[in-house]
């Protein structure tokens, strides 16, 4: 390594290290900010008012509200609210200047109810604290873009309670192209920051740290041996995943289209479309608030308890969610794809545990999560992570499932972009 690059990485390894265990405590105070302003939203509200959260007209008001806040945001603030998650997963870094842009966006969409995840404004706070450190040092350049990456990985490594599962999700999505610099030379700041980072969990000396939150799936029972006929249910929940993955994109690129000169207008529209959704899925009889959200706090209830529901329950579940997903992508809500990527994955591996005979439902709910992860995030590897970390020892057990399912449902994506509207290159508003 040349002199002049080993002095770059010593640099930002070091601010790596001053600034991992900050950066982490951001990311906490943001999530924690987001669970606060949704329990009012949809908790203390309407119990204070005397009304149910899921009243029609609530369920249609407030991700409605949320999508003009959030194109509001998109339109007049700085970095346009941080990245577009039409767009997939981006571990692209966002500048100081853009955050209050991006936490606003980000409130109004996933405290409000859109179908999103939190990871895309987290790896834009990171990201910016890391530019913000190295211009506290004075650095410029390649160390700032190093550290402006390694705050990311501690931020995302904040969110999943896990430094390696972050780093491997981070590095597959970006690889080392987006800094024109070694793997080694982009991985190791990363690494340090998400590793350091991690003590805000564990603790150190006499601190016990924060207690995490958990995100492993109760209710999976052992599966102690492969069967054969659970891999070629692997291959046709691969299939069936790559298929809503085509449909999710597919809304997402029409609403797209829509939503870039008009970001405000498009929103409300947007959360107005989302809310009937979840209006639809009320008529099961089950909660509409089902459909609304990430799935993240909700996906261990519904893998315990949605067997109970019947396939034609999950059936709803299922479109109305995807559905829901696609408009939320679209539409000028600000966050990232992969927690209801899962969730739409575990759902579809408990309907197929319903009408298959034989098929038992961590197997399915296993394979699900891994192809429901890929077919949105084309990231096969990181998605059998998250597929086995999120299930556990079940998932660990199951893990060949999670391969098949999550290959068999990145072929068929890739193999059918060309066919899909290109939303890869349609950017941010």
């Amino acid at each position: 390594m040349p002199e002049s690059k080993g002095r770059d990485l010593a640099r930002a390894l070091g601010i790596a290290a001053v600034a991992a265990i900050p950066i982490s405590l951001v990311a906490l105070a943001f999530l924690a900010l987001v669970e606060q302003l949704t329990n009012w939203l949809w908790d203390d509200i309407p119990t204070a008012a005397g009304f149910a959260a899921d009243s029609w007209w609530w369920v249609l008001l407030i991700p409605t509200i949320g999508g003009v806040l959030a194109g509001l945001a998109v339109r007049h603030l700085p970095g346009g609210g941080g990245h577009d998650p039409i767009n997939g997963f981006s571990a692209r870094p966002v500048a100081p200047d853009a955050i209050p842009g991006v936490v606003l966006a980000a409130l109004a969409s996933l405290a409000f109810g859109a179908v999103i995840g939190p990871e895309a404004p987290l790896v834009a706070l990171g990201s910016a604290l890391g530019l913000w450190g190295a211009h506290l040092f004075r650095q410029s350049g390649n160390v700032a873009a190093l550290a402006g990456s390694a705050g990311l990985f501690a931020a995302i490594s904040a969110l999943f309670g896990n430094p390696l599962l972050a780093a491997l999700l981070v590095l597959e999505a970006v690889g080392a192209t987006a800094l024109a610099a070694p793997l080694t030379v982009v991985v190791l700041p990363g690494l340090l920051a998400a590793g350091l980072g991690y003590v805000v969990f564990t603790g150190v000396g006499d601190w016990a740290g924060v207690a995490p939150t958990s995100l492993t799936v109760d209710g999976l029972a052992s599966y102690p041996s492969l069967r054969l006929a659970d891999v070629l249910w692997a291959v046709v929940i691969g299939v069936a995943m790559a298929a809503v993955g085509f449909a999710v994109r597919g809304i997402a690129a029409r609403t797209h289209a829509l939503a870039v000169p008009r970001p405000a207008v498009v929103g409300a529209m947007g959360g107005l479309a989302v809310g009937g959704l979840a209006l639809v899925f009320g008529l099961s009889g089950e909660s509409p608030l089902n459909v609304l959200f990430s799935g993240q706090s909700d996906l261990s209830t519904f893998v315990s308890q949605g067997s109970a529901w019947g396939a034609g329950i999950v059936a709803l579940l299922i479109l109305t969610k995807a559905a829901g997903y696609g408009v939320s992508l679209g539409s000028g809500f600000r966050g990232g794809p992969v927690f209801p990527a899962l969730f739409l994955g575990a759902a579809v591996g408990t309907f197929f545990s319903l009408v298959v005979p034989g098929l038992e439902l961590t197997p399915a709910v296993v394979a699900g999560m891994a192809a429901g992860s890929a077919a949105m995030l084309k990231l096969p590897v990181s998605s059998v992570m998250l597929a086995v970390v999120v299930a556990g020892s079940a998932g660990l057990q199951a893990s060949t499932l999670a391969i098949v399912g999550s290959v068999v449902a990145v072929v068929i994506t890739l193999a059918g972009s060309s066919r899909q509207p290109d939303t890869q290159k349609q950017g941010a508003p």
